[in-house]
């Protein structure tokens, strides 16, 4: 699991600024102040593995995100000879036989510069590769502190595997030790379900799924994944009612949960076509997407995703409450605290108080605890660029910031005079 990133030079954010991470994350505060940075910080690592395994190089026009040229990420105040730096810290433990452990910890500090050849990707310059391994059964622990210069170590004929130089996993992690730090920086497995997500549709063409199957970041592969993966097994954790474990069921268990009423089913046909039929109630009855309420819509993507992702494995969403009733957005922030209890990293970007309510609940209802879940605040105020928020374990939040969720406080105010 990350613990935290550290960003530098990219876009807003000029001086090194820390973003603790939980299981949970929530990402709130001021419009503009750099919540979608930090996610891109992720996304690019994501795209740029996608595009070439092996690359040592950042793309940022790709299948997630397109930021245009270096320039543009570069923050505005920052020298042309200062690279970049996003810097991600890793902790995670797994339980082997007879009860033995293992745990690694460490950060994997990454230095980006302008490619004179191509400025709309950016070239890594250096790689500064921190960890301590600790086993149960053995009372000591094995350190490394690396640092690598990208054009010397490629030139020495060494290759780099997800932007991992392969020679610290031959050398520090052998056997299972590579699997745990792979689960712990995994940036080829993060799922994205953007703000901006594909409204209804008369029909779906049929697409071959990618090697990391997923809803795609506006949801537009996600009729085609229900058809697909339908029969796979869920996460015991997630399964709801009393009918079958695949995804097919459950999507529909979640949906009628949240909306209190809900009816799927993907077809096919002897052409290039598939349709998404759905009902609010439970009736027989199918309709065409368009005929149903927006949210319906709005929140497959996300519940899809969320069903499907595995552990180790990180769930990035913009906007969950998009098109939803409070009840809903309440109901889908509970779901996706549920999703986290599997071992997923959770990543949650919302302006909205019946997301995080639902999430201080979620805690007292031992879905996960306080110290689980990050609540980070992006504040207007010079020098308190992001805000950690403390929850106690009963939920409670005893600092608010200056407008963190304050508004409803302050228009009550104006309106009764209270």
């Amino acid at each position: 699991m990350l613990t935290k990133i550290e960003l530098q030079n990219f876009k807003c954010f000029q001086a090194k600024t820390v973003f603790p991470l939980g299981q949970l994350t929530l990402l709130t505060g001021i419009n503009g102040r750099g919540k979608s940075s930090l996610l891109q910080s992720l996304l690019l690592m994501r795209q740029s593995i996608e595009h070439d395994s092996r690359t040592n190089k950042l793309i940022l026009n790709g299948n997630c995100l397109n930021l245009g040229k270096f320039d543009e990420i570069r923050n505005k105040g920052t020298s042309k000879n200062k690279p970049i730096y996003f810097n991600y810290f890793y902790d995670h433990t797994i339980e082997l036989n007879q009860g033995e452990t293992i745990t690694i910890q460490g950060s994997v500090n990454y230095s980006f510069v302008e490619d004179m050849k191509d400025d709309l990707v950016a070239e890594l310059k250096e790689i500064e590769i921190k960890g301590n391994l600790c086993s149960s059964s053995i009372s000591n622990s094995s350190s490394y502190d690396k640092v690598f210069k990208v054009d010397q170590y490629l030139q020495d004929n060494q290759t780099i595997s997800q932007f991992i130089p392969d020679k610290i996993l031959e050398e520090e992690l052998h056997d299972y030790n590579q699997e745990i730090f792979h689960k712990s920086l995994n940036f080829s497995a993060i799922h994205y379900i953007s703000a901006d997500r594909i409204g209804p549709q008369d029909f779906y063409l049929r697409a071959t799924l990618p090697k990391f199957p997923n809803v795609g970041l506006k949801g537009e592969l996600t009729v085609n994944l229900l058809h697909t993966m339908k029969d796979e097994l869920i996460n015991d954790k997630l399964y709801l009612g009393e009918d079958a474990q695949t995804l097919i069921i459950q999507t529909q268990e979640w949906l009628n949960k949240i909306f209190d009423g809900a009816k799927v089913e993907v077809s096919g046909s002897q052409t290039n076509i598939l349709e998404l039929m759905l009902n609010s109630s439970s009736s027989e009855d199918r309709f065409r997407p368009i005929n149903i309420g927006f949210g319906y819509h709005c929140i497959l993507p996300i519940i899809v995703s969320g069903l499907i992702a595995k552990e180790g494995e990180i769930l990035i969403v913009e906007n969950p409450e998009a098109h939803l009733h409070p009840k809903a957005q309440s109901e889908l922030a509970k779901f996706l605290a549920k999703v986290s209890s599997c071992g997923i990293q959770v990543l949650i970007e919302s302006h909205s108080d019946h997301i995080l309510n639902a999430l201080r609940i979620a805690v007292i209802d031992n879905v996960l605890s306080n110290k689980q879940l990050s609540i980070l605040y992006f504040s207007q105020k010079i020098g308190e660029s992001v805000i950690q928020i403390s929850i106690d374990s009963d939920g409670r939040i005893e600092e608010w910031p200056d407008g963190f969720f304050d508004q409803m406080d302050k228009d009550f105010e104006r309106l009764f005079g209270i």
